[in-house]
């Protein structure tokens, strides 16, 4: 995807530089609504959160989430849950990927 150059905040620190993954970026990478998918690269075993929320109560919101078979969920945001997030960092298109795994072993190494 291509990130909008903006200097909008939304209220905090963000400014398109890192974040949580969206539902709509899950979605494009092949992930399904309900739908089991171990085949792509954002099944990781275990369930995680994404920032796009799904609904809004008076007690609380639904966010989507990725589920340990690859299917994109909705549920609660509530820590007991014990899904994880995985960060995303925005590069400029100028900066490659050169090598590595992304593994704390055999790290991402980029290049400019």
């Amino acid at each position: 995807f291509t990130c909008p150059n903006t200097t909008k905040t939304y209220g905090g620190e963000y400014d398109l530089k890192i974040g949580l993954l969206t539902a709509d970026e899950a979605a494009f990478a092949g992930g399904k609504y309900l739908t089991s998918n171990e085949d792509y690269y954002l099944q990781k075993m275990d369930n995680y959160w994404l920032g796009s929320p799904d609904e809004f109560y008076v007690y609380g919101a639904d966010e989507f989430d990725v589920g340990n078979n690859g299917n994109l969920n909705s549920g609660g945001v509530n820590p007991y849950y014990g899904d994880g997030v995985v960060p995303v960092i925005n590069l400029k298109s100028d900066v490659l990927y050169s090598s590595g795994e992304g593994t704390i072993d055999n790290p991402y190494i980029l290049s400019i």
